[in-house]
């Protein structure tokens, strides 16, 4: 298969390493491009060094789909991926993605089952209701982020990820673009590697920023449930303020209900406040 892997990177030197080895091993004819937001560890430079049939692209942290886009530009695969460098592969595991997209020409997305390193699978929400009994690909409303394969005709149809979402909510967003053009996404029952938090800083702007991509989720597409979301936040936000001991916490709900009383959903305190 003409396979592209994109893997976005920030900060995660170790990790990177051994996600990039691992391509290495088990993808040898794969083009693999790491889109490097901003390190300061000495990522790029260490890709150069042991990684160089690797295409390297640098840019400055403007967050996750930023990067995405960045990588998918590069890509001339048929079969797209996208990764954070904390996905492990094994052999395998994006040949089970592209053949579930193989079999569905109306899939745009194939996702796996995330497992931890102690072998539990992470909880997606809906995941949950089938991971139990998953014997084949199912048709969900999004799949993770973590990794996910996207056919090149469906990209090209409704375009890479909303770069008014810095990180998190991305893939949901992707998801139900793809939705409302009349392509499927696909969990698969592929079990891979997801070491999980490789480049999250317990940053209260991060929690705010979930938040925020929610809003713009719901307001965009479930306009129906945005006025009862939009109070059930500020509600929240109020009782946080007063209530919760955590600092963080109550930093990241004064953000949220700035940004609720400004109307300026559209602009993330990470990206505001600089390189997170």
């Amino acid at each position: 298969m003409k396979l592209s892997v994109v893997v976005v990177s920030h900060n995660t030197r170790a990790v990177l390493a051994e996600c990039l080895g691992r391509l290495e091993r088990h993808y040898p004819g794969a083009e693999v491009i790491v889109v490097d937001a901003a390190s300061s560890d000495g990522s790029p430079e260490m890709v150069g060094r042991d990684f160089p049939r690797v295409r390297l692209r640098q840019i400055e942290n403007r967050g996750y789909p930023f990067a995405v886009n960045r990588g998918l530009e590069w890509a001339g695969g048929e079969w797209l991926v996208q990764m954070n460098s904390d996905i492990y592969l094994e052999t395998g595991d994006l040949e089970a993605l592209q053949a579930a997209l193989a079999a569905d020409p109306r899939a745009a997305f194939a996702g796996p089952t995330l497992v931890t390193p102690q072998g539990s699978y992470q909880s997606f929400g809906l995941f949950d209701l089938y991971r139990w009994n998953l014997r084949g690909p199912r048709g969900v409303g999004w799949v993770s982020g973590a990794v996910m394969m996207v056919r090149r005709g469906a990209y090209q149809d409704f375009g890479g990820m909303d770069e008014r979402l810095f990180f998190y909510n991305e893939e949901v967003e992707w998801c139900w673009r793809a939705r409302r053009r009349g392509w499927r996404s696909l969990l698969v029952p592929r079990r891979v590697l997801h070491l999980g938090g490789a480049s999250t800083p317990g940053d209260p702007r991060f929690l705010a920023e979930g938040v925020r991509g929610g809003l713009l989720l719901t307001r965009d597409y479930l306009p129906w449930l945005h006025g009862l979301h939009l109070k059930a936040v500020g509600v929240e936000a109020a009782l946080r303020l007063r209530l919760d001991p955590d600092p963080r916490r109550r930093a990241a709900y004064g953000l949220i209900r700035g940004m609720i009383e400004s109307g300026r959903l559209e602009h993330s305190p990470l990206r505001d406040s600089g390189p997170a």
